[in-house]
């Protein structure tokens, strides 16, 4: 019974403390942050989010890049699979998400609207992000 509680209690403190920690915000996410600050009509909180999205996407690009060259033929042709699949999700998912911000009445779905995108392509940009750091050791 101790060790189970012990194991939990060090489980709890090294989620919380992952949890808590205070990262250094992205600098797409700073850049996003600011921008809607001198920008709060829908349309410019809009233009706003299509830039962060744009330069996720970028960033997207250019993790996967940097990962086809470090990789071995095997794990390259295995990532540019799982992009593949991953770009097909993405379309379907942008699609879901034109479906459901179509049915909504408001200026502030607009936004939100793109944020959702927003979202989809940052979560994958970081998720190749990590792969890179893991792989480098940073």
């Amino acid at each position: 019974m101790n060790k189970i509680f012990l194991f939990f209690a060090i489980f709890i403190l090294a989620v919380s403390s992952k949890v808590f920690s205070q990262e250094t915000p992205h600098p797409i996410d700073v850049y996003l942050d600011s921008c809607m600050e001198r920008n709060q009509s829908t349309m410019g909180m809009t233009q706003c989010t299509d830039e962060a999205v744009k330069m996720w996407d970028d960033e997207l690009n250019k993790y996967y890049k940097i990962l086809m060259k470090m990789l071995d033929v095997e794990s390259a042709k295995t990532l540019k699979t799982a992009e593949k699949q991953w770009i097909e999700f993405k379309e379907k998912e942008f699609t879901n998400i034109d479906m459901i911000y179509s049915k909504m009445d408001g200026t502030m779905y607009i936004p939100m609207h793109s944020y959702a995108k927003l979202e989809i392509i940052k979560a994958r940009a970081l998720q190749l992000k990590d792969y890179y750091d893991l792989i480098t050791g940073n």
